[in-house]
């Protein structure tokens, strides 16, 4: 009688983790990089190709600098991806820094408009 053997497949190699974050955009960003990384990978691309396309989708899953929240955001979206390896520290200090301006541009924004005296 022959038993047979089930075996699981290798996990697919990704620089970032699959754990699920509380932050929805952080989440979103992940989700970006995970669904194109894993759809390269289908099409025969290589990992390296993969990972390029994935970074790619994340990026452009950044929310927009407009917004506290919408900045608050972006700087954690940024900060996963340095640790991920997606953005390099030269690059996400620009990115960071380029949120910090976003950010003092709207300290000086009312949050309520003045009625006219």
């Amino acid at each position: 009688m022959t038993e047979a053997i089930q075996t699981t497949p290798a996990p697919i190699e990704t620089k970032l983790p699959f754990a699920a974050s509380a932050n929805p955009a952080v989440a979103r960003c992940v989700n970006a990089w995970v669904r194109v990384h894993k759809a390269e990978l289908a099409k025969g691309k290589s990992s390296s190709q993969a990972n390029s396309a994935a970074d790619r989708a994340y990026l452009d899953a950044l929310p927009p600098l407009s917004g506290d929240e919408n900045i608050r955001d972006f700087i954690a979206c940024v900060t996963q991806a340095m640790i991920a390896d997606i953005i390099l520290e030269n690059s996400g200090t620009k990115y960071l820094y380029a949120a910090q301006v976003a950010h003092t541009t709207t300290r000086g924004q009312s949050k309520t408009p003045k009625s006219a005296a």
